[in-house]
């Protein structure tokens, strides 16, 4: 089980981390006039391709930690430290302000993240 444990903080972190890329990719891009500009910034720009490859790598570590724990824990942590990474990133980043109840928000995810995986 410690293996699936690994696998899903790997997926974690690649899930967060193309979020936080996605995020990066489309800065600057409210101009686009059409479907074509859309698709043609996705093609070229790096942070989404590099966004995009880590997703599927976090589909592949995702899918081999399910078949070492069970979705009924794996989901909430990947869901909730996912959230964390992203948080971590907006702050950081893009210097999106955190509300108060956004904290205590954030605090009981946490909290039922640890009662979950136990």
């Amino acid at each position: 089980m410690v293996k699936g444990f690994i696998l899903l903080g790997i997926a974690v972190i690649f899930n967060g981390v193309a979020n936080v890329l996605m995020k990066k990719g489309m800065l600057g891009t409210e101009s686009h006039s059409g479907i074509g500009d859309a698709v043609k910034h996705y093609l070229t720009s790096w942070p989404i391709l590099l966004g995009l490859t880590l997703f599927a790598l976090n589909i592949i570590a995702y899918t081999q930690s399910l078949s070492r724990i069970p979705l009924s824990v794996a989901y909430p942590i990947m869901v909730s430290l996912t959230g964390l990474i992203v948080i971590g990133g907006s702050l950081v980043l893009f210097k999106e302000t955190i509300s108060n109840f956004q904290w205590i928000g954030f605090a009981l995810i946490i909290g039922g993240v640890i009662l979950v995986a136990k």
